[in-house]
């Protein structure tokens, strides 16, 4: 999770006390208003005017994510959760065999020692002769018998989370067909954890910064078990383009076919990040207008915390801004107000 702003600003005062050179702490003063030249319409800036002498502002949006009053949130109640989910976007890529890729969900597993590959290998090893005890495998709700997975299209998926506490979320790579290309499986970085909550509406967190991954290679041949990050037949986590890369290999390569698992650190779904801002000024940034796009329409609670801080002390004040945000009307549209129809689901 990112570094709260907050926690940084506050812990400037030596570093200022040296750019200020000052023996005096000046009060917080100022003030933010909107700029009468605003139009409120989606897709558009809001531009805010600054007024004043601050050192350090920082600006909450009021959207999902950037709201001031979850700044210190880590924790929400398992009651505030009304469902969760796992989106998935997935390219499966080059050969002909499909069934390379499953992915499970569980609420038991304790997760890997990652210390001791050899144990981990026996443990993975253990559960599947075992059945898969304690896992479902959601593989059909990407890839249904009457939708099969086909190299080159990308599949995207929203699979229901039945239970949030100690929740992990588990990837079987395992190409079977040697005399053919062992397919790659490319997990795109907007993939996400989405948690329905009664306060705050929809919260969406990307898959790999919300969940903690790790890998097991399984097969006998790769000395380390933790291999990965090391170009085909690995698992990649370090991709620029891909938040999980299942690299696969071309035919004949490999005497043997890859069979790497990767698993989340289980979790209870109610561990969320705090909301963050952005740094709108600092000293040395002296802004006196900031805007700002909201592309959805709906009434925001826009938050400005602004701090003077120096080797003395600090002092801080907190300036809210209810915005206001009406849809795009359409073109051409009549007095009325009209706006754009819903645009349908995909």
């Amino acid at each position: 999770m990112k570094l709260n702003l907050i926690s940084y600003i506050m812990a400037l005062p030596v570093i200022i006390a040296g750019c200020t050179q000052s023996d005096i702490l000046y009060e917080a003063e100022y003030n933010v208003t909107l700029n009468p030249e605003n139009t409120y319409i989606a897709g558009e800036p809001v531009t805010f005017d600054i007024s004043g002498d601050i050192d350090n502002l920082l600006f909450y949006s009021g959207e999902n994510g950037h709201k001031y009053h979850n700044r210190d949130r880590l924790v929400i109640s398992v009651d505030e959760i009304e469902s969760a989910a796992v989106y998935l976007r997935i390219l499966p890529q080059y050969g002909s065999t499909n069934g390379g890729l499953h992915v499970y969900m569980s609420n038991s597993f304790e997760g890997l020692k990652l210390n001791d590959g050899q144990a981990d290998r026996a443990a993975v090893k253990a559960m599947v002769d075992g059945g898969m005890q304690g896992w479902k495998d959601v593989t059909s709700n990407i890839w249904p018998d009457t939708n099969p997975e086909k190299s080159g299209v990308e599949v995207k998926a929203t699979i229901p989370i039945e239970s949030i506490e100690n929740f992990c979320l588990a990837f079987h790579w395992n190409p079977t067909n040697l005399s053919d290309v062992q397919r790659s499986y490319r997990i795109y970085p907007d993939s996400k954890v989405i948690l329905n909550t009664k306060q705050d509406g929809t919260l969406e967190f990307p898959l790999t910064d919300y969940l903690l991954f790790n890998s097991v290679m399984m097969n006998e041949e790769i000395e380390d078990p933790y291999r990965k990050n090391d170009g085909n037949g690995t698992i990649i986590f370090t991709s620029e383009d891909y938040a999980i890369n299942f690299q696969g290999v071309s035919a004949g390569v490999l005497t043997y076919c890859v069979d790497g698992w990767v698993f989340s650190t289980p979790q209870d779904l109610t561990s969320v990040p705090s909301d963050s801002p952005e740094l709108v000024k600092d000293l040395q940034n002296y802004l006196y207008t900031y805007s700002y796009t909201y592309n959805e329409p709906g009434t925001y609670e826009a938050v400005f915390y602004g701090v003077n801080s120096n080797y003395i002390g600090s002092s801080s004040k907190v300036v809210s801004i209810p915005v206001t945000i009406l849809d795009k009307p359409l073109d051409g549209g009549n007095d009325a107000g009209e706006t754009d129809p819903e645009t349908p689901a995909e």
